[in-house]
């Protein structure tokens, strides 16, 4: 115990000592005063603490890495912003992800070093500690995928597909009416139901027909070519969706060149068209179900510029002549805003006026 305390003072000594003298040799730089005495020990103080500031520790490695994912952040942001297309939806199953686990990483290494070093805290930690909230605030931009086609709506005129009051669950430019926006393909994705004061069923909600939109009559929601048919799934349990058959029973309509309408969660066996049939707006295609990766009985649909589900880039899909509930004026052409929270569906209600033509 004894050698352990003469180690020690020995140890602090031999530091005030190398402190005392680098001390003593830089202020001889400038002066020609001869330092002893309590301004020796001021001066030691002072230069230790200046010492610790500059100092550039190992803990200190987000500083330097804060430059380099900004300067990454920045360039992923403006090439995605640019609606480079194909190009952007490659990066965007992986880029902003990578991201976004670099900047955590920067986030943790920020505050271990908060932490658990000793150093004096300085102007430049305090300005990185700034740029990381910075740089976890910039990942909001990366909450909607940008489209190319963002500011060009499709110019076929499509109907709702279900007939009477129809509730919009999701839909719209944003990730609050409208959770498909992170997903290229999905970008301006709707999904309808039928609700009864604010709630799609009555009765057991693990009952497909418990839902009011179940077994309802899907049409075409506009004239096309039938693209691709499949059938067979089966319904999904309410809240148990199956996420291995995505769009379960589904159909791809061509209703435009470069333009594909996928109409997906069909109930299985009631599909009334077949690959390569032409169809007329209106036209009976099936009934809603609950088919794969689908929480509870509705309508998904969503335009897209490849045939293949989950591919490509969406493109805006507008309803023509439709009025919203409560109110007597007819919608021309727009965009009905989905929502929901706390279970309830506060989207909107909406109708086709005049009722489409059943064939």
């Amino acid at each position: 115990m004894v050698r352990g305390l003469i180690r020690s003072w020995l140890t602090r000594t031999s530091r005030s000592e190398t402190a005392r003298v680098t001390a003593v040799r830089d202020s001889q730089r400038w002066s020609s005063l001869e330092w002893k005495g309590p301004s020796l020990v001021r001066l030691t103080d002072a230069h230790a603490r200046l010492d610790s500031r500059r100092a550039f520790r190992a803990s200190d490695w987000w500083v330097v890495g804060l430059p380099v994912v900004a300067g990454l952040d920045l360039a992923l942001y403006l090439t995605l912003q640019s609606r480079p297309g194909a190009l952007a939806v490659r990066l965007w199953g992986w880029a902003p992800p990578a991201l976004m686990a670099a900047i955590a990483l920067l986030a943790g290494g920020a505050l271990t070093s908060a932490l658990r070093s000793k150093t004096t805290w300085t102007w430049f930690r305090g300005s990185a500690f700034v740029g990381i909230c910075l740089l976890v605030w910039s990942v909001s931009a990366y909450l909607t995928y940008p489209s190319s086609y963002d500011d060009r709506p499709s110019a076929v005129p499509f109907q709702l597909p279900l007939t009477g009051p129809v509730t919009v669950a999701w839909g719209g430019p944003t990730h609050r009416v409208n959770y498909h926006v992170a997903s290229p393909s999905e970008r301006w994705a709707y999904d309808l139901l039928v609700t009864s004061d604010g709630r799609s069923y009555q009765g057991d909600p693990l009952e497909v027909q418990s839902y009011h939109a179940y077994g309802r009559e899907v049409r075409a929601p506009a004239a096309g070519l039938v693209h691709a048919v499949h059938d067979g799934d089966p319904d999904a349990v309410p809240g148990q969706p199956d996420r291995h058959r995505r769009a379960g029973n589904h159909i791809v309509l061509e209703v435009a060149p470069r333009e594909y309408l996928l109409i997906a969660h069909l109930k299985a066996s009631s599909l009334a068209v077949q690959a390569g049939d032409k169809v007329g707006a209106g036209q009976l295609l099936g009934l809603v179900g609950n088919s794969g990766n689908s929480s509870e009985p509705h309508v998904h649909l969503h335009l897209q510029d490849t045939p293949i589900p989950d591919t490509g880039e969406g493109i805006p899909l507008l309803f023509t002549s439709y009025r919203l509930q409560g109110q007597s004026a007819v919608v021309s052409r727009g965009m009905p805003l989905g929502g929901q929270r706390r279970g309830r569906f506060f989207g909107q209600i909406v109708e086709s006026f005049p009722r489409p033509v059943i064939l």
